[in-house]
């Protein structure tokens, strides 16, 4: 595997297979960012707190509530063996960069695991994208959002002065955040070839083109989630809340996270609980909100976006994406 630079220090990385592409992918960001991709990760991991201390509690709560460490660990172990071996090389990749970095000091991951990846996944699409639609107030949350939009344009060829096809691309995303762009190329033997853009700590670019198509997004508001107001008023059973004209029984249970304070660490333990809808993340009015989101738990991001970033065709592109399992956006795309 190598990494050339460009003339702009953007990556180009080749390998003899995607696997190693994506470790020489995670190289090369851990090269040109550590800082972000450490903060991105132990955000969607619900470990901030430990590093900012109680400014990020709030987040880490919901980022537990929404179970995103555990779903992402079972999604990790139900991979596919070709999933799974693209995911172990972004964490052998960023281990690698620390092993042959002495002088990088983590603030609190040492040692990265595979299901990460899907933890930030989920934490960008359902955190940074989605949640604040469900009108629940958090004031972190919401200073922490940011508006953003972008906008693409396709030209067909018989648009096109040169006859060609045009694909423009132009995402509104911040300059700092988890939600920053990284531009690379990665190239394998095994026929993979994907130029373009996506997050810091992410397994390759998400948005961008090969030597057929390209595509981008913008984004959206579908209706892929809801909110329902749970009635717990069983005095006898506070777990019970009702459901028709029964009870049904929610499932509760307790999370510690440690809070940094001054040079020390507190644990603060906080009881959690969720029903059938999904996970309890606030109150209103004596009653409790839960919140379902479409994919939350299936996953299946990384997967779509990666038959994408392969697909030759109209055909087979649409074929990534009849796996549904990401969970908004728009799709602007255009071929040679």
């Amino acid at each position: 595997m190598t990494i050339y630079r460009d003339n702009f220090g953007v990556p180009h990385v080749y390998g003899p297979s995607d696997a190693s592409c994506v470790f020489g992918f995670a190289y090369a960001q851990a090269e040109d960012n550590f800082w972000q991709i450490e903060d991105s990760y132990l955000r969607s991991i619900g470990r901030a707190s430990e590093v900012y201390g109680d400014k990020t509690l709030n987040d880490d709560l919901l980022v537990r509530a929404l179970e995103i460490p555990k779903l992402s660990q079972l999604e990790y172990e139900r991979s596919t063996p070709r999933m799974r071996q693209l995911l172990e090389a972004l964490a052998d990749g960023f281990n690698f960069y620390l092993d042959r970095h002495p002088q990088v000091k983590p603030r609190l991951i040492t040692r990265f695991e595979p299901w990460h990846p899907l933890a930030f996944a989920r934490y960008a699409l359902y955190y940074l994208f989605l949640f604040e639609e469900t009108g629940i107030e958090n004031k972190q949350i919401r200073d922490a959002a940011h508006e953003q939009g972008s906008n693409m344009w396709a030209i067909a060829q018989s648009k096109s002065a040169t006859g060609h096809a045009m694909l423009f691309i132009n995402p509104h995303q911040p300059f700092f955040g988890a939600g920053q762009w990284y531009e690379a190329h990665v190239h394998s033997d095994e026929g993979w070839n994907m130029s373009g853009a996506s997050f810091f700590g992410s397994l390759f670019p998400t948005i961008g083109h090969n030597e057929y198509l390209g595509w981008s997004h913008t984004v959206n508001e579908p209706d892929v989630l809801d909110v329902y107001e749970e009635t717990f008023d069983n005095p006898n059973a506070p777990l019970d809340y009702r459901y028709g004209g029964q009870y049904r029984k929610a499932v509760e249970w307790t999370e510690s996270i440690q809070v940094k304070k001054d040079s020390r660490m507190a644990a603060r333990r906080f009881t959690l609980r969720k029903t059938h809808h999904g996970p309890v993340v606030g109150w209103r009015n004596g009653k409790g909100l839960a919140v379902k989101f479409a994919r939350l738990e299936e996953g299946g991001q990384i997967e779509e976006w990666y038959e994408m970033t392969r697909a030759r065709n109209l055909a087979e592109f649409r074929t990534a994406m009849s796996r549904l399992a990401v969970p908004m956006f728009n799709t602007i795309y255009a071929d040679r």
